[in-house]
């Protein structure tokens, strides 16, 4: 193969892999099921998410959050009188932050799930998405959220910069496997 030949195929492959979070949920990859999953940082969040599964509950609901978030959210399905040891609830505690959660879970998520509907606030809405829809996306995994008017309000608004922040520890994640959070958790003890 001559150079151009060669250069041509290197960027047609980069280009591909760049798009393939896009690409992979557009091929039937994956199953049919669907899932709703909720960053469970607020509690809220989680109301929103048991909402939402009462209405379809033949959805699996994935409740992402720490140890303390977890205890937070069965004391809500017990408030609801729901049983927190049910097969269609699964906690997932990895992770300390959107990007380390959300990579974990692409990893986790039954090969039968094929979407996903995230749940989380109106503020943290689009950067979650756009890290979905990266990391579940490269598993060819459909991502959806409800618009932000039908999620809790949180205040104040996010940085914008953290949108491609995260979205650059992803493509760091897809490359090499590593999603970063080592280096945050480092960071927040140095610095905060």
């Amino acid at each position: 193969m001559n150079r151009l030949s060669w250069s041509a195929l290197l960027s047609a492959t980069g280009l591909l892999w760049w798009q393939w979070p896009q690409l992979a949920p557009l091929l039937p990859l994956r199953g049919s099921a669907t899932a709703i999953v909720v960053l469970a940082d607020n509690p809220r969040r989680t109301d929103a998410a048991l909402d939402l599964w009462q209405q379809q509950p033949e959805q699996t609901l994935w409740i992402l959050g720490s140890a303390l978030l977890q205890r937070a959210s069965q004391q809500q399905l017990l408030r609801r009188g729901l049983d927190p040891s049910s097969s269609w609830l699964v906690a997932l505690l990895d992770g300390d932050d959107t990007v380390s959660q959300l990579t974990s879970l692409s990893g986790r998520l039954p090969q039968s799930i094929g979407r996903v509907t995230l749940i989380t606030d109106q503020a943290h809405r689009d950067r979650a998405l756009a890290i979905a829809r990266q990391s579940l996306g490269s598993r060819a995994i459909q991502v959806q959220a409800p618009p932000a008017r039908q999620l809790p309000f949180a205040s104040p608004p996010e940085d914008p910069l953290r949108l491609h922040r995260d979205v650059l520890r992803v493509q760091l994640w897809r490359i090499s496997g590593w999603d970063g959070r080592e280096l945050g958790l480092w960071l927040r003890r140095r610095f905060l």
